[in-house]
This record gives structure tokens, sequence and C-alpha cells, in this order.
């Protein structure tokens, strides 16, 4: 499926050695933005499901949980399933969301490393498909792609499992012009020497942030603020 990242190597390292960082901003995200959604949430790119889990406690309303890769979903649905409170209002969604065809379903929206994956092209669909999946005056925040290639490397959490240490890094180097590689290192250590190895390499895109904010006008949204370091609020204003 064009367009559709497998995560196959990722989806087993993301949670122990990147969800407290993402829960972090999620949480704080949260705590400033989502207010009270009457009709619906959305987590678009859901991944593993850290965010659709709080989105999902915080709300009484539908969550739309938006991930086309199968390994990650495989975690999201696992996690799911561990709080069958909160079964009866997450719908998960396995379809690119430029694919579902939902109109007004939210009022609310969530969208985190996601739009950096996307080319020109899927990033305007992308964009122009949530604009009719939230209602009018509904609130978009979303994580803008990076503006530049670095930082060249970047060391990923370490936790200990079992006497295991598992850690890894991150390196991104150029790919093009405004285009950039992400290469996730995973690697499990015991007393020191190294017992297994993975790695994933994503493809991305730099986009200026007035480039991005003029692709969220296209779309039919306005910005109304920022958040740190590279997070935008914008509301539709469609009638």
């Amino acid at each position: 499926m064009p367009g559709v990242r497998s995560y196959d190597v990722t989806a087993e390292f993301y949670d122990v050695l990147q969800a407290a960082d993402h829960l972090r901003r999620a949480e704080r995200l949260l705590d400033r933005w989502l207010g009270s959604p009457r009709v619906g949430a959305l987590d678009i790119g859901a991944g593993t499901g850290l965010a659709t889990r709080l989105l999902a406690q915080r709300t009484s309303v539908t969550v739309h949980a938006v991930e086309p890769s199968a390994g990650m979903r495989a975690v999201l649905l696992s996690r799911l399933a561990r709080h069958t409170e909160l079964l009866s209002h997450v719908r998960v969604h396995a379809q690119p969301m430029e694919r579902l065809g939902l109109a007004d379903v939210a009022d609310f929206a969530l969208c985190l490393n996601t739009m950096g994956l996307l080319d020109s092209s899927d990033r305007r669909a992308a964009l122009t498909a949530i604009a009719r999946a939230v209602v009018p005056g509904g609130t978009l925040v979303v994580q803008r792609p990076p503006d530049r290639a670095g930082p060249d490397i970047r060391a990923l959490p370490s936790w200990e499992l079992g006497g295991d240490m598992y850690g890894g890094e991150v390196v991104a180097s150029p790919a093009g012009e405004s285009e950039i590689d992400w290469r996730f290192a995973y690697r499990v250590t015991r007393s020191g020497v190294v017992v297994r190895e993975e790695s994933e390499t994503f493809h991305g895109y730099l986009v200026s942030a007035p480039a991005f904010d003029g692709e969220l006008s296209d779309a039919g949204f306005a910005l109304v603020d920022r958040d740190a370091p590279d997070v935008v609020v914008a509301r539709v204003l469609r009638s």
C-alpha cells in the first residue's frame, strides 16, 4: 500500500524506548488544548496508542485512532485490550487519513510524529481530510515537519529489562534537497556485550514553518497559536 510504512522493527522497541517522552509531550498538550470535546476526537498517526488511551480516558466521546501500520496497530489494540472500560468509545482505523472519508466526526484532533513523513502531495491530502473530519470551529494540534536536517545523532533513552539493557540512537541524514532520512538503531546488550541489533530507516521531508502554515490555510485551517517546540494549534474555518 503506497504511503503506508510498516514499522516492522520500530513497533517492537517504540514503547520501551520512547513511550516516556511521548507520554510527557501528549499529556502536556492535552492539558493545555483538549478542552471538553462534545463530538469526537481524532488521534492521527496513533502509533502504539499512547495518546489514544489518554484521549479515551479524558473524554466520553468516540476517539478515532488512525494508524495504517499493522505493527503499530497491533500494539495499540493490545494496549486498549487492557482497558476494557475504554473499548466502547475507541474506533481504530487501518487506512491513512486521506482514504477514510470521515466527515464532521470530531471537534478535537491530535497529530504528532506524522507530517514530517509525508511528501507535499500526501501532506496536503491529509490536512484536507482532517479539515473535513473536524467540525467547523474544531481544534487541530499538529506537530510541524522539521525545517532542517539536524541534529545528526540523538541517543534514545536506555531501559533495563531482566538484566538486558535496551537502547540505541537516531541518526538524521540529508537525503537530497528538502528531504531527510532518520535511521533508528536499536540495541540489546547483556553484561556489556551486544546480543541483538536492529535498525529501521524512515524517509522524511523538510518544510519551512511559513510553508506549512500556508498548507494549513489552504486546507481550511486558521492558525491560532503555537506550542513549544514545534507544535501548531489551528481551527477549522469552513461553514
